[in-house]
C-alpha cells in the first residue's frame, strides 16, 4: 500500500488532482516511465506509438524488398 500511496501522491501533485481518463494501466506505465504529469505521459505514449508505427512500416518495407529479391533470384535459376 505504501508504494501505491506514494505514486498516487506524486500524480496528485503533478496534476493538481487525478486526471479524469486515467486508468490503473496508466498509473503502472507512468511508474515505469517515471513520468507523473498527465500531459507529459500522453506525449510519451504518442512518441512510442509513432516509433512503433515507423518500425512496423520499415519491417514491411524490408519484407517486400526481400520478397522481390528472392523472386528475381528464383527466375534466374
Amino acid at each position: 500500500m505504501g508504494r501505491m500511496k506514494e505514486i498516487y501522491m506524486q500524480i496528485l501533485q503533478a496534476n493538481d488532482g487525478i486526471p479524469e481518463d486515467m486508468t490503473i494501466g496508466d498509473i503502472l506505465r507512468m511508474k515505469e516511465l517515471n513520468i507523473y504529469h498527465w500531459q507529459e505521459y500522453e506525449r510519451a505514449q504518442e512518441r512510442e506509438r509513432i516509433r512503433l508505427q515507423s518500425s512496423e512500416q520499415a519491417d514491411l518495407g524490408e519484407t517486400a524488398k526481400n520478397s522481390e529479391g528472392e523472386s528475381i533470384g528464383e527466375k534466374n535459376n
